[in-house]
């Protein structure tokens, strides 16, 4: 007994030597690094994972063999399957997914196989909108130093791609969409990159000037002249969108439809005449309390227009109401953190998809409460519902139509675990008439204001 207390003193003196050390000093000391190097323990297994680390990605090595096996391709209930879209090195998820949703009414509607409308035009449109949106925030608070909170923040991003399902009706509703052979994809709506990096600098460059102006009638003037200089740019780019345009298409029965002209307004309402102010956003973010109505400032995508605003709900409402609406055979928009536990590859969304736990040897679980709370969750990715395997009542899995192109998951689609819904699903959109009386109403009540940096601001597509 002895002898072993002889061989454990050292140990344990040096564990409290290094707690004593932590608690007194900030720094790492030296004999807080003894104690780091004797936990790291290198042996047979620790040299294997090292090798394997050194050579490829950690998901790669992490990802579960009983996950990935376990998850079938079969859905008790699936709507019709339709061309996948590519919004490629672009943010523009909120508006693929949102046109997508659109796209089965409109086929119905001018019975037409398959119809994808121009993610170009509407991208334009969003780019100028959100142009005139920072011109008028810096005129409002030009008077501000450049250090304040919203200042910087406007300045730091003054347009980029991402947006949310209150931005994208309102565009709609004001511009009206094209089929995509009017106003096809250029190399900068698939590429933004560049172009809001010209974007950018021309709009902090205005913003430079209209902080310096002093007589305020020249404030106008030169709002307009900086419009004028963005529009140029975005016609660069994009095109420029057509006022009007003649089209026509051949049926599902082969038959050529004569041509016809429309505005890109008469072509919404002839093909999909949604009336969209009756679909509402429903989120459910755990740090904020549940059964109230929210709205963010600065966020949205026609300056007349309200921010974007939402009613905050259990996770169970968003569950139930996505599978309500999906059987009763219409696609759902969602936001999600779709970078967590997530294989693009294969299009599998499951919890322990990746097994890091096992692959280092430690626990990094958190709750969905508190991946919020630690910034480590936002929805940052849109996609639609499009398919349900249901249990006993209960949902298992959810089909997903993503706008990644064929070559990501199985075609395009993803499946998604139910279990990854309660960790990274944050909001669902539906139409009025599915959602219930009690939460319904909230939609009628004053919001609660956040601030523009807040973690939703254009959540759903920031990157």
């Amino acid at each position: 007994m002895r002898s072993t207390m002889k061989r454990i003193l050292p140990f344990v003196l040096s564990a409290l030597a290094a707690a004593h050390a932590v608690c007194q000093m900030p720094g790492i000391s030296p004999v807080l690094l003894d104690d780091l190097e004797r936990s790291c323990v290198v042996d047979a297994n620790f040299r294997a994972v090292q090798n394997a680390l050194a050579q490829t990605d950690g998901k790669k090595i992490a990802t579960s063999l009983g996950v990935t096996g376990s998850v079938d391709g079969y859905f008790s209930h699936r709507l019709k399957d339709q061309k996948i879209t590519d919004q490629k090195s672009s943010g523009r998820c909120w508006m693929f997914s949102g046109l997508n949703t659109l796209r089965p009414v409109a086929e119905q509607t001018l019975d037409i196989p398959d119809i994808e409308f121009s993610q170009s035009y509407l991208f334009f449109y969003d780019k100028l909108e959100k142009a005139n949106l920072f011109l008028d925030a810096i005129i409002a608070l030009r008077d501000r130093p450049y250090t304040d909170r919203t200042m910087e923040f406007l300045l730091r991003q003054p347009v980029q791609d991402g947006g949310n399902w209150l931005g994208f009706i309102e565009l709609v509703k004001k511009y009206g969409v094209v089929p995509k052979d009017v106003m096809p994809e250029t190399y900068s709506s698939s590429n933004s990159g560049t172009v809001n990096l010209v974007l950018a600098l021309k709009l902090r460059q205005y913003a430079v000037r209209l902080r310096a102006v002093t007589d305020t009638a020249a404030l106008a003037p030169l709002k307009t002249q900086a419009l004028r200089d963005v529009y140029r740019i975005l016609a660069l780019n994009f095109g420029v969108p057509p006022a009007t345009f003649t089209w026509r298409y051949e049926g599902e029965d082969k038959k050529l439809h004569a041509a016809r002209t429309y505005t890109p307004q008469e072509f919404y309402r002839d093909a999909v005449h949604e009336a969209l102010d009756d679909y509402c956003a429903l989120y459910s973010i755990p740090t904020l309390p549940f059964g109230r109505r929210y709205s963010i400032e600065l966020d949205k995508a026609v300056a007349d227009r309200p921010d974007m605003n939402f009613v905050n709900c259990s996770l169970e409402t968003l569950k139930s109401l996505a599978m309500r609406v999906l059987l009763d055979d219409h696609p759902v928009w969602f936001g999600c953190d779709v970078g967590q536990e997530s294989v693009t590859e294969t299009g599998l969304m499951a919890p322990g998809v990746y097994d890091f736990a096992s692959l280092y040897g430690t626990d990094f679980q958190l709750s969905r409460t508190e991946l919020f709370e630690t910034y480590s969750s936002i929805p940052d990715h849109n996609m639609v519902f499009t398919g349900i395997d249901v249990a006993d009542g209960k949902p298992r899995k959810w089909l997903v139509e993503n706008s990644w192109s064929e070559k990501a998951g199985k075609k395009g689609y993803f499946t998604m675990t139910d279990g990854w819904f309660d960790r990274y699903v944050q909001v669902i959109v539906v139409h009025r008439k599915y959602i219930p009386p009690e939460i319904l109403s909230l939609f009628a009540t004053a919001p609660e204001k956040l601030p523009p940096w807040d973690p939703m601001f254009r959540a759903l597509g920031m990157e």
